[in-house]
C-alpha cells in the first residue's frame, strides 16, 4: 500500500482557497465594479463583513 507523503494543504480563508481551486470566478468577481451608488454600498458591506469574518475564524 502507498502512503501519501504529501502533508495535506490547510487553507485558512475562503479566499486562499478560491485562488487554488476557483482562480478564474475570483478574478472576476474582483473585477467587478459596480456604478449605482446603492448597490456599491452594499457590495462594499458585504466584503467588509467577509473580511471580519474570516479574520475572527
Amino acid at each position: 500500500m502507498k502512503k501519501n507523503n504529501e502533508k495535506e494543504r490547510e487553507y485558512r480563508s475562503m479566499r486562499e482557497f478560491e485562488e487554488r481551486f476557483f482562480p478564474k470566478s475570483l478574478e472576476d468577481r474582483l473585477l467587478e465594479t459596480e456604478t449605482d451608488p446603492a448597490k456599491l454600498g452594499i457590495a462594499l458591506a458585504r466584503e467588509s463583513l467577509r473580511k471580519i469574518e474570516s479574520q475572527l475564524s
